[in-house]
């Protein structure tokens, strides 16, 4: 009797276990379409590039990509501490471009933030001689952010309950292009902005150019391999309106049959 009272009490303590650990709340962290998020994404990166050492002579301004934030989210989704397969198949991570760039940051979700996450990629410099263009160690990530003609980048951070061995953890994702990482050196050193397009003007030490920083909206894009149920404004409004007709007609209905309910019809 003890012993089945023991057990019936172990069994009640580990539903309970179970229950917290399903009812336990996710941390909240920032969508793709946070205002706060996406200027510390991009300040981050440009701070990073307008301090590269040797200056770069030509370093292009980074600005905000919606689809590269999309392709983003959707890949950090999968808790999966490796790169996505689909940044080299085209079209498949943005509508324009058939390759792109990536760096992946993971950790505990309350050690998560963008200028902490970005610095860790770029403290790589130190492996890193721009000269002779060599890597002592792991030098990838900061060579992606300092990428001289990569001037379009899209971030997600998502909640993972394990990743990369950690528990409770954020997966930050951040997606570049044009992606960089081909075998010469990330930028030409000189004096900054020297070898700057003629459309171009400099501000803190980047090219910017209107029509290369354009933001786009992409709103009808998303990764063809996301699986997501999509739902642009013209499906939201058959959606509300589909229901509301129905409920018209059958209501139109209602009072057709109510009002000639006592009438009869002889042939």
């Amino acid at each position: 009797m003890r012993l089945w009272l023991l057990a019936v009490l172990g069994l009640g303590v580990l539903a309970g276990v179970c229950r917290a650990e399903r009812g336990r709340a996710r941390p909240v962290l920032p969508i793709i379409t946070n205002k706060t998020f996406i200027d510390a994404c991009v300040r981050e990166h440009n701070k990073h590039r307008t301090a590269v050492r040797p200056a770069a002579a030509n370093m292009l301004y980074m600005t905000w990509d919606a689809a590269l934030a999309r392709t983003a989210r959707a890949w950090a989704k999968k808790c999966l501490f490796k790169h996505s397969p689909y940044l080299t198949e085209k079209y498949m991570s943005h509508p324009h471009y058939g390759h792109v760039g990536e760096n992946i940051w993971t950790g505990h979700y309350g050690l998560f933030g963008v200028t902490e996450a970005i610095k860790l990629w770029t403290d790589e410099v130190q492996h890193y001689n721009l000269q002779t263009n060599k890597c002592t160690k792991t030098c990838g990530h900061y060579t992606q952010v300092v990428w001289d003609n990569s001037h379009k980048v899209g971030c997600a951070v998502v909640f993972c309950r394990i990743a990369a061995g950690i528990r409770d953890a954020a997966h930050f994702v951040c997606n570049y292009v044009p992606s960089g990482n081909y075998p010469r050196k990330p930028y030409k050193a000189g004096s900054s902005c020297s070898l700057c397009s003629e459309e171009d003007t400099c501000v803190d030490n980047l090219c910017r150019n209107p029509k290369r920083d354009k933001i786009i909206r992409y709103t009808r894009w998303y990764p063809p391999w996301e699986n997501r149920i999509v739902c642009d404004e013209s499906c939201i409004a058959v959606v509300v309106l589909r229901p509301s007709l129905m409920l018209l007609a059958s209501l139109v209905v209602f009072l057709m049959q109510k009002r000639y309910s006592n009438m009869s019809i002889s042939k």
